[in-house]
């Protein structure tokens, strides 16, 4: 459906890139307990409850792997953002950091010089829609900001649309936005530093006319 979200793996592209990323690297699967796909997915919090409830059976995660992922690949060509190595290691630092790997000093730095150099918007776009939204490029910044060796951080909790902070960042859950009662912010301030970007897609939820964001 293209995405659900601003923010890291709320998005068909994050999870596609997340699924073939071990393929891609010559890793052995075979004796994996758990998928990546099972690793990645965060459930469409508009999608109906038979549908939440299939999103988290093995079969949905084996689907997602085994069929929709084969069959979109072919359709990418080399020059597709969809395959470039630089956002797919910026989606392998998250998953590393998601499941609170051990990533040295230098890999950390590698993975934050990366940021500035993937394309990121504010809104949808009608041709291609590909690397960063704003609120999930501050809260990778974040996640680097705030990384704890072996320590897992969540990517799903509420983050600052502003600055990326979660919950275990700031000693409070962050503020719902009361009118779109999707974006959320850690202070005021940052709720209103970030109103310019935000008021363009700040829509009540009985007005919205699409999923996709």
């Amino acid at each position: 459906m293209g995405r659900w979200g601003w923010r890291l793996f709320e998005g068909d592209q994050d999870l596609d890139v997340a699924c073939s990323l071990v393929d891609g690297l010559g890793v052995n699967t075979d004796s994996w307990e758990h998928s990546l796909s099972a690793m990645v997915h965060q459930t469409d919090m508009l999608a109906p409850p038979e549908a939440a409830a299939f999103y988290i059976t093995p079969e949905y995660a084996d689907k997602l792997a085994n069929e929709t992922i084969p069959w979109s690949r072919p359709g990418s060509g080399p020059d597709d953002l969809f395959l470039e190595n630089k956002y797919r290691t910026i989606i392998l630092g998250a998953l590393m950091i998601r499941a609170g790997a051990r990533i040295n000093a230098a890999d950390l730095q590698h993975l934050r010089d990366l940021v500035p150099q993937i394309n990121c918007t504010s809104r949808r776009m009608i041709f291609g829609d590909h690397g960063f939204r704003t609120p999930g490029k501050v809260q990778f910044l974040a996640a680097l900001d705030h990384y704890q060796p072996g320590v897992p951080r969540s990517f799903q909790e509420p983050s600052c649309f502003m600055c990326g902070k979660i919950e275990d960042d700031i000693g409070h859950k962050p503020l719902q936005c009361k009118k779109c009662k999707v974006a959320t912010y850690c202070s005021k301030e940052c709720q209103s530093d970030q109103w310019r970007e935000h008021r363009v897609s700040c829509i009540p939820p009985g007005q919205r006319r699409m999923l996709n964001v």
